[in-house]
């Protein structure tokens, strides 16, 4: 028998397919890939030409994310039909996950966008306030919305309690929200501002219209927009007296 024709030592199979010794080891101990010859005096493993072949669908798949589990029930049966499938259904995963990080990476980008928005205002507070009123193209958007009586209205509290009924309504439809929350007065122009009561619509964005009253579209048309910001204190630790 040849050994060097024939047969791959551990250590050069490691070298070839790009795979530690220690997860070599690993395959053989759970019954994944075992070494198809072992020396009797040394221990020492070696393997095939094809399963240098298998070890790189083995690889494959554990760089798709594949679990072990999964591998060692498509492998040894050389199941084609099954490992489509799971790579089919990996695909599928990875896609829907690649989908909820771009939904972060905006969140963010919203955020930072808002953070140095208000850092600009802040910094230029003592501005004349008609610079801050914009004339925008509102986009059209599919909303969610409630709209109802806001008995003893607080401009300052409205966005907070409205946001958090927003939010549950739409984890009962199981969509997931983007932006900022809308306010719609259907008051006359400025009477929110001293009315006790005001017939207040809130509404934010969601990904897609639902059969229901609570969804619509909301934009496409100018609007005269101004920064409202809702100021709040992080608690600073206490510490205590020294004696």
């Amino acid at each position: 028998m040849s050994e060097k024709n024939k047969y791959y030592s551990i250590g050069k199979v490691s070298s070839i397919c790009d795979v530690p010794i220690k997860t070599l080891r690993y395959y053989d101990q759970i019954g994944l890939l075992v070494p198809q010859y072992r020396k009797e005096d040394s221990h020492y493993r070696y393997y095939e030409h094809t399963q240098l072949l298998t070890l790189h669908i083995i690889r494959k798949l554990r760089l798709l994310g594949v679990s072990l589990k999964d591998i060692q029930r498509i492998i040894p049966n050389c199941d084609n039909a099954a490992m489509e499938q799971c790579v089919v259904s990996r695909m599928h995963e990875i896609s829907k996950n690649i989908e909820e990080l771009q939904e972060q990476l905006a969140i963010g980008e919203i955020l930072l966008q808002r953070l140095n928005t208000g850092n600009v205002f802040l910094q230029n507070k003592n501005q004349d306030q008609d610079s801050i009123i914009q004339i925008e193209k509102i986009p059209l958007y599919n909303v969610i919305s409630t709209r109802r009586i806001k008995l003893d209205y607080q401009n300052s509290d409205v966005s907070i309690d409205r946001w958090s009924e927003l939010i549950e309504l739409a984890k009962r439809y199981h969509l997931k929200t983007m932006g900022s929350i809308i306010l719609t007065y259907h008051n006359e122009p400025l009477e929110q501002f001293y009315n006790k009561d005001c017939d207040l619509e809130s509404c934010i964005q969601v990904a897609e219209l639902k059969n229901g009253p609570e969804f619509k579209q909301f934009g496409g048309f100018l609007a005269a927009t101004a920064i409202h910001m809702i100021f709040f204190l992080l608690p600073v630790p206490q510490r205590n007296p020294t004696p």
